[in-house]
């Protein structure tokens, strides 16, 4: 696969710089060329001012327009602002599975100041890995160690691996022959 995956970043910066995501994106999924691509803002249709948060399919609506507008393959937005989905009080991220676009959020994976950069940025990766797998199609997995596996809880992302499973890798090989 030589596919390129563009970062963006959402509204202001996000508690973990995007160049270092960018870094460990590219070292964690090698098959994937991605780029780090001028920041967005133009959110405001997606905020719910009544919760003070962002309702991340309106997100992924607005970022599949800009998409159509960049030379990649796939964008992921990084958001320092707080995301959620009718039904939740909200969510690390979302993506279209499969599809092209996905959003995360940093807020939440920074729990207080004292959050190192070291458990944030490992935080951030395994989140934006995830998306990435749901944008190839990959869906939840019940191995509590992968990271496809769902987060409900910080706790739960802490858990888990920032690399799919030998089911999910399996699953990729398969959705890359197709």
């Amino acid at each position: 696969m030589s596919e390129t995956l563009g970062l963006t970043q959402l509204g202001s910066p996000a508690h973990y710089p995007i160049n270092s995501l960018r870094e460990r994106i590219s070292a964690k999924l090698p098959d994937f060329s991605v780029q780090e691509l001028p920041p967005f803002d133009q959110l405001a249709e997606a905020l719910d001012p009544s919760r003070g948060q962002y309702h991340s399919t309106r997100v992924l609506a607005i970022l599949e327009e800009l998409v159509q507008t960049m030379n990649v393959n796939f964008l992921l937005g990084v958001a320092p602002f707080d995301l959620y989905v009718p039904g939740m009080n909200f969510v690390f991220g979302e993506a279209r599975c499969p599809g092209r676009v996905a959003v995360i959020s940093t807020l939440r994976l920074k729990t207080d100041p004292q959050t190192d950069m070291s458990t944030l940025g490992s935080r951030v990766l395994k989140e934006a890995v995830h998306e990435t797998g749901h944008m190839l199609g990959l869906r939840h997995c019940p191995d509590e160690s992968c990271v496809m596996h769902f987060s409900e809880r910080l706790s739960d992302t802490d858990r888990k691996n920032d690399a799919f499973c030998s089911d999910c890798s399996a699953s990729l090989r398969v959705i890359e022959v197709e």
